[in-house]
């Protein structure tokens, strides 16, 4: 006879502690699968756990735009304002900008900027970047048409954005661009001399933004159409050691599903020999113990160079460049904002120029040449400066371990001068062509070979 107060035993099962509550109403078991359980998919009804997820994600969106502010930007913001005299007197700003007429948000993209320049210019290392050195004629330019300042802010937030990763910070620098934008066009419209520099400058500064093929190309036309405009007086220019040779902008860039040849077999090999000198440099980082993340990136980017294939488009190439132009832009100013320059510093910076030297022959079409042209400066400034640094006896190893390093970039920019036939600078005699790695320091060699 069965006992009646026996039991059948009950299934073993895994308890669903954290379901939605709609299985929980339902005295469902839910498996908790994200965003949508299975049993609100089966019976076609929305899953309480998007409601969750949509809340965190509100909840990680930043409130308003980062952009860096400290007390002391409060007060010399502040002071501006009460005073109108703008910070960093070294800048010489005339005409004054109308401050007056300026939103608290974009007082602090004018201070962000200027405060790069002028500490730059007291360090004298504006040089060694590609925009920092304009800054005090972009803000002078500025002062006086409207598109060219939103187009420098734009470049300031920009910048802001890169450092932040504040996707609120970005729309700041993606509304400016877009009034920048359409005062250029009013002011192409309008083309004088009496307002080239002007459409010059916000075409320049709107170029180094774009991120974007179509964008790229359109500026790019455009600014070679003002060049040529401007060359009848071009002494008179504000920019007049800035505009380069016509040769360096792309002025008839093929379609953006265009296909290309295989690169020849001597840009490839450039390639190679610009890993192996990567690789140089990160032995050496690592000997100095020093970081090595950003020569890690600029291997791991040429080493994707290697693969082009004559399938991929215009843009495609266009954005397997595009991480190239964001370093250029940013990563200088990174490293130069720090309190003391160290001598591997300067090396990395050389070499990410170099770089943009060497990847122009693989995309003529799409005016790669325009950056390399702006790295050769900067190049030919950061070998003046190792050459004139002044070094106790027991650092002369160090810097002449630098100075072999920089040999491999004083050679590209002297054979990218050529190639672009442009005027050749006289080569540094005193640089020391017996100098290799291995008789400065044997086991740095060795660890390098």
């Amino acid at each position: 006879m069965t006992n009646p107060t026996s039991r059948t035993p009950r299934r073993s099962h895994i308890k669903s502690r954290n379901g939605c509550a709609t299985c929980k109403r339902r005295h469902l078991r839910c498996d908790e699968t994200l965003p949508q359980c299975q049993n609100c998919t089966k019976y076609n009804c929305r899953c309480p756990y998007q409601d969750i997820l949509e809340n965190e994600q509100r909840d990680l969106t930043p409130k308003r735009p980062n952009l860096l502010w400290t007390l002391e930007i409060e007060a010399d913001i502040r002071s501006w304002q009460q005073t109108g005299r703008p910070p960093f007197p070294s800048l010489h700003l005339f005409p004054a900008i109308p401050f007056e007429h300026c939103s608290l948000e974009d007082l602090r993209l004018i201070h962000h900027v200027a405060s790069i320049s002028s500490e730059f210019c007291t360090h004298d290392s504006s040089n060694f970047t590609i925009w920092v050195r304009h800054v005090p004629l972009f803000l002078k330019i500025g002062a006086t048409y409207s598109f060219v300042m939103h187009s420098l802010l734009a470049l300031s937030g920009s910048h802001l954005a890169w450092l932040t990763g504040c996707p609120l910070t970005a729309n700041i620098a993606f509304e400016h661009r877009g009034i920048a934008l359409k005062g250029l066009y009013g002011a192409i419209g309008s083309f004088l001399r009496e307002n080239s520099d002007a459409v010059l400058a916000a075409s320049l500064l709107l170029l180094w933004q774009a991120t974007e093929w179509r964008d790229w190309t359109r500026l790019m036309h455009g600014t070679s159409s003002i060049i040529d405009a401007m060359q009848p007086w071009k002494s008179e220019s504000q920019f007049e050691d800035f505009i380069v040779e016509k040769s360096t902008f792309s002025t008839a860039p093929p379609p953006p599903d265009a296909c290309f040849n295989y690169p020849k077999q001597a840009y490839l090999d450039a390639l190679q020999l610009a890993s192996a000198q990567l690789r140089r440099v990160e032995a050496y980082l690592v000997e100095k113990k020093e970081g090595t993340e950003s020569i890690s990136q600029l291997i791991t980017f040429v080493q994707r160079l290697q693969m082009l294939s004559p399938s991929d488009t215009t843009t495609q190439r266009f954005d397997m460049l595009d991480p190239l132009r964001t370093w250029l832009l940013w990563v200088p100013v990174m490293y130069l904002r720090r309190p003391q320059m160290p001598l591997p510093a300067f090396v990395v910076l050389a070499y990410y120029y170099t770089v943009a030297l060497i990847v122009e022959p693989l995309f003529p079409e799409i005016g790669a040449a325009y950056f390399g042209s702006l790295s050769l400066n900067a190049i030919e400034e950061i070998v003046k400066r190792l050459f004139s640094v002044d070094v106790p006896r027991s650092s002369r190893v160090d810097l002449n371990i630098a100075l072999s390093l920089i040999a491999y970039p004083m050679d590209m920019a002297y054979k990218f001068r050529i190639r672009m036939g442009l005027v050749q600078l006289e080569r540094v005699t005193t640089f020391p062509h017996s100098f290799t790695l291995t008789s400065c320091v044997p086991n740095l060699g060795k660890s390098m070979s």
